[in-house]
């Protein structure tokens, strides 16, 4: 009878068990990217009556006789299947649709590993956890070591353009998508207004033939004379004429788009467009940031009050490169983009996702954090939807994946197991209680 009351214990003791993981789980039915824990059990070892015996030429076999002594718990697994997205309307807010973590940093350089995507943008221009931690940004597309940087965005800065001496030689199509448009410069010259009418830009022309050669034929075929002339890389006009451009407002968008600038006072249209564009951090001088979002593959898009737009793209080397964009929309990316200061040096703009070999070997340190464990296995880095990681879903977060008719339907089980097991715990004693009483 004493063997029956611990065996019976045993179903109590891992009933309340499996009770308390399906009471985290239902706690938890609203915690954003909440991963459910499912117990199963095993039994004992068994009380060996007799180890059974073989089949001899007179006589058959015995089978063992055992008696069980229990069950314990046997393990207690993770689902990490991605929950329901959750809609919230902010850019910053973003699900993984698919396999990765967000990995994340706290003030002391630690390093974990989340699912929860609910971000924001800190006084310092940092992407931030709710809880404060860096949300770190990835160096390559893939990798078998993080990359040590979090992710920031400059939420102020002056974008301005400097000369460039190769920029002459250089076709339209080499211009990252740049369109300069066609249109007209209207000018006068001795009180006589004129129209000179550019075209529609041919990508297979150098920028030098564009802005200076072809601008100084359709100047000088108006009908105003050979007044015009290049001078030092810059086009210039007679200096005995009265000439007089009409206000910036009503120039055309060749002379805007094209960095052509009407020199006033001054005698000379400048050449000072340029594939670089230089940005300072914090610059007296300041366009400040609008907002930022998310795309699929996990990169920042900075809008700035100026229209201007920075952000990342991965190459055909598969590198990942800076894109800016102009307010009149010309695309600016790779090794055009440069920068002073720590603007774009201190700056990343890819989420950095993290994989492991066997992702239910994390360790759960709460706050929707994981941590590496021993059986998790080597972890690779890379960024979203590349390789093995799924994509980006913006504008909403991962719900907990806990399903409650599950959790209630398995609560009903396990109180039952409580409850039978107290039947035979009652019976058990019962029995010893009449034992006690025999021979008297």
């Amino acid at each position: 009878m004493s063997q029956a009351l611990h065996t019976s214990s045993t179903g109590i003791n891992a009933g309340q068990s499996q009770i308390n993981v399906i009471a985290h789980n239902v706690a938890n039915i609203n915690t954003a990217a909440f991963k459910a824990a499912n117990m199963v059990f095993e039994d004992l070892y068994s009380h060996n009556l007799s180890y059974g015996s073989a089949a001899t030429k007179n006589g058959g076999g015995t089978n063992p006789k055992q008696i069980g002594v229990g069950v314990k718990v046997g393990g207690i697994t993770r689902n990490f299947a991605p929950g329901t997205f959750i809609s919230t309307g902010r850019d910053l807010d973003c699900m993984i649709s698919g396999s990765g973590f967000f990995v994340v940093q706290d003030a002391e350089g630690k390093v974990f590993y989340t699912r929860d995507g609910i971000f924001s943008l800190d006084s310092a221009g940092n992407i931030v956890t709710q809880s404060g931690m860096k949300v770190m940004g990835a160096k390559s597309t893939y990798s078998n070591a993080g990359s040590s940087r979090n992710l920031k965005v400059p939420k102020n800065m002056l974008a301005k353009v400097t000369g460039d001496p190769n920029l002459g030689n250089k076709t339209l199509s080499s211009l990252n998508n740049a369109s300069i448009t066609g249109g007209d410069v209207v000018f006068t010259v001795d009180g006589t207004q004129y129209t000179a009418t550019i075209a529609q830009n041919d990508p297979d022309k150098t920028v030098g033939d564009l802005t200076v050669n072809e601008m100084l034929s359709m100047l000088n075929s108006t009908g105003a004379g050979n007044i015009f002339s290049i001078e030092n890389g810059a086009i210039k006009y007679d200096e005995s004429k009265d000439v007089e451009f009409i206000s910036e407002g009503t120039t055309s968008k060749f002379v805007a788009e094209s960095g052509l600038v009407l020199q006033n006072p001054g005698y000379e249209l400048n050449q000072v467009v340029s594939l670089t564009d230089v940005v300072n951090y914090n610059d007296t001088d300041v366009i400040s940031i609008n907002n930022v979002s998310i795309d699929e593959n996990g990169i920042l898009i900075a809008t700035y009050s100026n229209g201007s737009v920075l952000t990342q793209y991965v190459d055909e080397a598969d590198a990942i490169q800076w894109k800016f964009t102009t307010p009149e929309g010309v695309i600016i990316t790779g090794s055009d983009v440069s920068a002073t200061g720590s603007a774009i040096n201190d700056s990343n703009f890819t989420i950095e996702l993290a994989t492991m070999i066997n992702e239910e070997g994390l360790i759960s340190v709460g706050n929707n954090l994981w941590q590496w464990g021993p059986n998790a296995g080597d972890i690779f880095y890379g960024m979203a939807g590349e390789m093995a990681f799924g994509p980006i879903e913006s504008g909403g977060y991962a719900g907990s994946n806990a399903d409650i008719a599950y959790e209630l339907s398995n609560m009903i089980s396990a109180q039952r197991m409580i409850q039978m097991n107290s039947r035979v715990f009652s019976t058990a004693s019962s029995v010893m209680e009449i034992l006690s009483y025999l021979g008297q």
